[in-house]
Formats: C-alpha cells, structure tokens, sequence
C-alpha cells in the first residue's frame, strides 16, 4: 500500500500510469500509451539512479554517461515485470539497470561496469527476468534457455517460478513496434534524488569466480582467495594453486560434499563444516555461522572488511542459490516520506554479469547470511 505524502511527492516528478486490473482480455493488456508511459517512468527512475550515485556516491564514470533503453522484461507467464537500461560514458560499456514497470518504478538490479546478461539476444527473442540475477530467453512455451547455465531448461523442471511477478501482458503488435528511448546524464542535467543520508562500501578485493561445481564451492572460494591473497593467510592456498582446482577440493567429499553429478547442490550444514574444516587443515581456526538475513548485520561484516554469503531461494533453476556478499549501498530519500533504499552487493557466480551486481533489498529474497570470522 503507497503511501499518499509518498504519491503526492512523485507526481511531480513522474506520470502515474494505473495498470490494469488482471482477469479478463480486455483489461490485462497495456495499451500503447500506457507501454509508452511505463517506459519512460521507468527511464526517469534510471535517470534519478545515476545522477545519485554519482551526486552523493561521488561516482565519477556517471558524472556523464549515456543511458539507453534496451527491452521489456517478462516472467514466465508473459506478464511484463520489468525494463533493461543500457549504461555507456566516453569509455565505453558502463553497466546496466534493471527497473521494475510499475506506477512507481524502482532501480531491482545494476551493475556500474560492462554490459547486461541480454545483450547477445535477438530482439526478437522474448526475455525473462523473474527474480535477481534470474535470467531466461523463451525458445518455445515449454522451453528457455538459461543465460546462467547456457542451456535449454524445460519449464517442468524448474523449481519455482521465481520471485518476481507480473502484472500484464504487452500486445505483440506493440513488442514488434517497440520503440528506442535514451536520455543524456550528465552534472546537473538530472536533479538527482534529494538524500539526507547516503553510506555504501564494497570490498574490491573479493574475486568473482564463475560458477564451477556448484554455488556454495565457488562462493566460498571466493572469500578463501580474498583472505589468502588480500588479508594475509598465506597458508590456506599455495602459490600454485588455481580457482578452479580450488572449487574442486572445496566441493569434494573432504569438505562440503557439493553433489556436482546433480546439478551442484550442496548440503546447508555440509558448506559450514567444510569451510571450517578447510581452514582447520591448514592450520586456522576460524568461525563460520548461519544466520537470518539482516542488512545492519551485513553491513557489520562489510564495514570489518569480511566478505559474507547471501543465500536467497525461490530460484528458478536452482531453488536456494549462495553469492557472495561484497558491500551495501543504502540512502534515504526526503521526499518520499523519508523512504530508504537499501542495495545488498555481491559476487553471483555468473559469468553474464559484471564483476559486482547490486540487489534493491525489497526484491532479494533473502534467506540466510553465512559469516565467515577468522
């Protein structure tokens, strides 16, 4: 339920759009108009993103980029959930937005380098987003391929349906007409939202492997390289040792007992004991805790300079999914009865996105933290 201070204060910025109500053909489809409008809304919703982050987050390859709508986003019933925001300044590729299509769009996902996970799709192909850092292409009704895992997944197979829904259908004639909308960012082009209070910290030292084995190997992997090679445990890796041979050992019978004939799964209890049990042959001793998900607990670890796991579930192809957690983001707005926006930022493990990934709050489905405290 929205707030009427907090509507009252948008409609001076943006142009509602009320979205139809679902049930019947006539009312579950947006008319040209209102597809138009919701793009530009959520256009505008990017605009504010950027000039923010680069106004109060002091993020200087923003100060002037280029951003540029790029396609409509749907989940796996066709109803549109959401748009893609290309990001270029006079370098090149400067990451992507991801922003929800509704009356009050929000920033769900970005990235501040690189390009998006759709970009070597056809226009033609119908791309699904359905949740953070969930991303399908629709080869037939009953099949999608999987940008994550690069391969066709049955819709049978999938264990949910992802976390985000939508709303209503785009008539084709208005998907094969879609037209292109940009917008030039640049030092006091764009008000940036009015805050009164920013913070964000990322630990840049984490790395970002690609997914090997499974989630929970690769995440934890993650944290083991940045704590041998950035903060001084010389003796949990040799010299030699690569990433990959790393997961491997990592989700072998020794330690996390990662079922990677099975698609990678690994046991919630068997991911602690084996990252204790790692350090503890090499001569650490080291605590390593579930707990529920909190973003002051997240910032806690963070602002101590120690990487975390965040687990989420509702994953389509996997159910519950670990990313390492590398930073936050968090501001208050004054004008939209002092709401917040919070941003948890990892690594994903997936090789279609850039390096660190930032997840609007409300839409991560959060299920658990996993500490890691040498």
């Amino acid at each position: 339920m929205k707030r009427k201070l907090a509507l009252l204060a948008l409609a001076s910025v943006l142009t509602l759009v009320t979205i139809p109500t679902i049930g019947t053909a006539s009312t579950s489809e947006l008319s040209a108009s209102q597809f138009g409008q919701l793009k530009k809304n959520a256009l505008t919703a990017a605009e504010k993103y950027v000039a923010t982050q680069s106004n109060y987050g002091s993020y200087k390859p923003w100060s002037s980029v280029k951003i540029s709508y790029q396609d409509p986003l749907f989940d796996f019933d066709d109803n549109l959930t959401s748009f893609i925001f290309n990001i270029k300044n006079s370098s090149g590729d400067a990451g992507y937005l991801i922003v929800s299509a509704d009356e009050t769009p929000v920033v769900l996902e970005a990235a501040r380098e690189g390009n998006g996970p759709y970009t070597q799709n056809s226009k033609l192909e119908k791309e699904i987003y359905v949740g953070p850092t969930q991303y399908y292409v629709k080869a037939d009704e009953s099949t999608y391929f999987d940008i994550r895992k690069k391969t066709n997944v049955s819709k049978s197979s999938f264990k949910s349906k992802g976390s985000l829904n939508g709303k209503v259908k785009i008539p084709s004639t208005l998907l094969q007409n879609d037209t292109q909308l940009s917008s030039d960012v640049s030092q006091g082009a764009v008000s940036p939202q009015t805050v009164v209070s920013y913070s964000s910290k990322t630990l840049s030292n984490v790395p970002d492997f690609s997914w090997r084995d499974g989630c929970s190997p690769t995440s934890f992997s993650n944290i083991i390289w940045y704590y041998r090679y950035s903060q001084g445990y010389t003796n949990l890796l040799a010299s030699t040792t690569t990433s990959t041979t790393l997961i491997d050992v990592l989700a072998s019978s020794s330690y996390m007992s990662t079922d990677i004939a099975n698609g990678g799964g690994t046991g919630w209890d068997n991911r602690v004991n084996g990252m204790k049990k790692f350090w503890s042959d090499r001569g650490y001793t080291v605590s390593v805790t579930r707990n529920s998900p909190s973003f002051s607990a997240h910032k806690t670890e963070i602002n101590n300079n120690r990487p975390d796991i965040i687990n989420v579930v509702g994953d389509a192809t996997y159910g519950a999914h670990d990313m390492t957690g590398v930073g936050f983001e968090e501001y208050q707005e004054s004008t939209e009865n002092f709401k917040w926006y919070q941003y948890v930022i990892v690594r994903d493990t997936w090789d279609s996105t850039p390096t660190s990934v930032y997840i609007y709050l409300p839409n991560l489905a959060w299920n658990e933290t996993v500490k890691v405290q040498p």
